[in-house]
């Protein structure tokens, strides 16, 4: 594949809207060069992710305050360039200065509260800066997705609400740090260091390691933890806090006690070399994905008074409602966090008494007509659904069905990525486990039956659907899934009732002969 280098914002424009014009997903990874091996884990998360990839590479002035780093800061685009065309990625974009900050150029992002302390204290401005220029290759690339690393983690805060507040369409994607082989974070600045620096620095790690030693040792007060980290820095002369501190992750505020997904924080110099670093604060032997969405989720790992199967219902939630691993899907409407909330929670105290799961895609496209949005309210999807199904309201529904996504975060696009559906079917595999009685799967529609032969059943020769339902409109058969249960289910297939122009009869009298 031909790496192409671009620096002209028009030829990027063109290249983004001929990638959406060929429903392909786009993504973003902005650096200021100086690559290293915690960029290129960003970039081929993307890779993974999303059919083209774009990374930026610009050191954008307006983020360096006076008498920091702007002028020295490290610049190699050919050695950079070498790097990214070795990974095939798509696009290298390197905007000329002019492009981004035209002579005339006056209008700056206020990053708001969340801007204030911590870095923004110790560098006033920058992340007007950091705003102002994420914005403007949010606009100059039109990604569908952007990816941002751990270790700037108050910069992705500030992101993460610009996205937000801004209602721009863009989703992120924030990978954990990644560490050299004695624990130091991947940093541009490392380079600065000479050996004598390089051997110090590697305190900040330890600080932050000594923490969370303690932390899982049973130590919760915030207090006793920082005094405890600061007396492991001090034990190197060459190194000088700016700043340390233990903070809820959603709020940037001090902590008096740790919990799950607290952040310890931690900026130095190093003689001249100014390094940040963090890590966030979690159980034993959680991995760095798990310990990132406990961070950005916030809340702890069990609430109280989860029932028994609460726990495997509380970790399937925590997994679905901070889903990272599908950075195709790019219009979200509902969080994924409402669709087991609301769902195994609040409408299936019971979960023994389902023994019917509809699985169709995004049932409904309009994610505000979902079933379990407003139960009492009919709209074309529930009067439609309950006809198919043979019944009459949603009390009537839940004495037997249960109704699923392919997709689980309720996207609207008539183009569905086959990323998208794979990684969803994770959740679907394990969702199907929570329903000791279910004995029959009603599949509505090409994409729900699509990824239920390939990523449920490992089909791969698959035949079209209209083929499979003629000519009587639907069809069923046994199947066996062994990782979910010995026993067979037995599987209905059906068009969606309100996606598309063909229609299944109902399948009251079928759904009767299972149950009987």
């Amino acid at each position: 594949m031909h790496t192409r280098l671009i620096t002209s914002l028009t030829e990027m424009r063109s290249y983004s809207r001929d990638m959406r014009s060929r429903g392909k997903s786009l993504s973003l990874v902005p650096t200021m060069g100086a690559l290293h091996e915690g960029h290129m884990s960003l970039i081929r998360r993307a890779k993974s992710q999303c059919d083209g990839v774009v990374v930026s590479i610009f050191v954008n002035p307006t983020q360096f305050g006076p008498g920091e780093d702007f002028a020295r800061y490290p610049r190699d685009l050919e050695k950079d360039t070498e790097l990214l065309r070795a990974l095939n990625i798509d696009v290298i974009f390197v905007p000329s200065d002019e492009d981004v900050y035209p002579p005339e150029f006056d209008t700056f992002v206020d990053p708001g509260k969340l801007a204030g302390p911590l870095e923004g204290a110790a560098r006033p401005g920058h992340f007007r800066g950091v705003a102002t220029i994420v914005l403007k290759l949010f606009n100059m690339v039109e990604p569908d997705v952007a990816y941002f690393g751990q270790k700037d983690f108050q910069q992705v805060q500030v992101i993460r609400r610009l996205v937000e507040d801004l209602n721009l369409s863009v989703r992120l994607v924030v990978c954990p740090i990644l560490r050299e082989y004695d624990g130091m974070a991947q940093s541009s600045r490392n380079t600065y260091l000479d050996a004598e620096g390089r051997a110090a620095a590697r305190v900040l790690s330890r600080c932050l390691r000594e923490g969370e030693l303690l932390v899982h040792a049973g130590e919760a007060e915030a207090q006793i933890l920082l005094e405890r980290m600061r007396q492991a820095v001090e034990t190197e002369p060459l190194v000088k806090i700016e700043y340390l501190a233990i903070v809820n992750p959603a709020t940037l505020d001090p902590v008096s006690r740790v919990t799950a997904g607290s952040v310890a924080l931690i900026a130095a110099r190093v003689g001249n070399v100014r390094l940040i670093d963090n890590l966030i604060l979690g159980p034993p032997d959680s991995n760095p994905d798990l310990l990132l969405q406990l961070a950005f989720v916030s809340q702890p790992v069990i609430q109280i008074g989860a029932r028994i199967p609460g726990f495997e219902t509380e970790a399937l939630q925590r997994r679905i409602e901070s889903c990272r691993d599908c950075a195709a899907i790019s219009t979200v409407l509902i969080p994924p966090r409402e669709y087991l909330a609301k769902y195994l929670k609040r409408d299936y105290p019971d979960l023994n008494r389902v023994r019917v799961l509809v699985l169709g895609r995004d049932a409904p496209i309009d994610p505000t007509h979902y079933l379990y949005h407003e139960p009492a309210k009919h709209n074309r999807f529930s009067v439609a659904l309950y006809e198919m199904l043979g019944i009459g309201s949603f009390e009537e529904f839940t004495e037997t069905f249960a109704l699923t996504d392919a997709l689980k975060c309720h996207f609207i696009s008539s183009r569905v990525s086959e990323k998208a559906l794979s990684n969803c079917a994770r959740h679907l595999h394990d969702e199907l486990k929570h329903f000791p009685a279910l004995g029959t799967i009603v599949v509505l529609g090409e994409d729900a039956y699509q990824q239920f032969q390939s990523e449920i059943l490992g089909r791969h020769k698959i035949k079209p659907l209209d083929e499979l339902l003629q000519p009587e409109g639907w069809t069923e058969e046994n199947v066996r899934i062994p990782s979910v249960r010995q026993e067979p289910f037995r599987v209905i297939y059906a068009y969606h009732p309100t996606i598309g122009y063909k229609h299944s009869p109902s399948l009251a009298a079928a759904l009767r002969s299972l149950s009987e």
